[in-house]
């Protein structure tokens, strides 16, 4: 059974719930977030249980899916940091340190419980989404971060903008840990930097005075 702490929700409306049930899948339909690497597509999700999905339109909190996370899960406070219209997309409303997304669609086997909002009458119960948030993130240690932060310095020459803003990304993740926000957050904070790092482009090799060739441009 998915338990509170181990569920992000889900807000549509009456009209799109209904193409969701049938299709067997929230698809990734939102624009509204611009990453660095070019505008994508996401879905949007809320660790709250109530109407803090940030939506200004009340007809489109109407349904909410529970979801259990998943590995493509990221977390807004650490992901915004590399969005250019952050400011625009918090502004919609609601609290963003509840918010996360992902970019890809989240299939039936990932839901819960289904609830109208208004009525309170359970649409869809499926006990299917069981993963224990401990299935999906690891949780960001001092030491794992440490080594994150020493491979961005090897990275940084390649894209010094990108790099500073994964800086930021790595203070925000320190901050929700000293916070001691829930694990949930700091799991989801955590995949979310790795995911960035691992975007990130490597150096070319680079040919050493003496003839050698290094990894990355960096010697050794």
């Amino acid at each position: 059974m998915m338990t509170m702490l181990s569920t992000l929700f889900h807000y549509t409306s009456a009209e799109f719930w209904e193409e969701i049930r049938t299709s067997g899948s929230i698809d990734t339909t939102s624009q509204a977030a611009h990453h660095l690497d070019g505008s994508s597509k996401h879905v949007w999700l809320t660790d709250g249980p109530g109407h803090h999905s940030g939506l200004q339109d009340p007809q489109r909190t109407v349904v909410r899916i529970s979801v259990a996370p998943i590995p493509s899960i990221l977390y807004w406070p650490v992901w915004r940091e590399l969005c250019d219209n952050r400011t625009a997309v918090e502004q919609a409303g609601g609290d963003p340190a509840a918010w996360y997304l992902t970019k890809e669609p989240i299939t039936a086997e990932h839901w819960g419980t289904v609830i109208h909002m208004g009525t309170r009458e359970t649409l869809l119960n499926t006990d299917t989404a069981t993963h224990p948030v401990s299935s999906w993130a690891t949780m960001p240690t001092p030491k794992r971060i440490s080594a994150t932060a020493r491979r961005l310095d090897q990275l940084r020459p390649s894209d010094p903008f990108r790099a500073h803003r994964i800086d930021q990304q790595i203070a925000s993740l320190r901050s929700i840990i000293d916070r001691s926000d829930t694990q949930q957050r700091q799991r989801a904070a955590w995949r979310t930097l790795k995911a960035e790092i691992a975007a990130f482009a490597e150096l070319p090799p680079q040919q050493h005075p003496e003839g050698t060739i290094t990894s990355g441009g960096l010697p050794g």
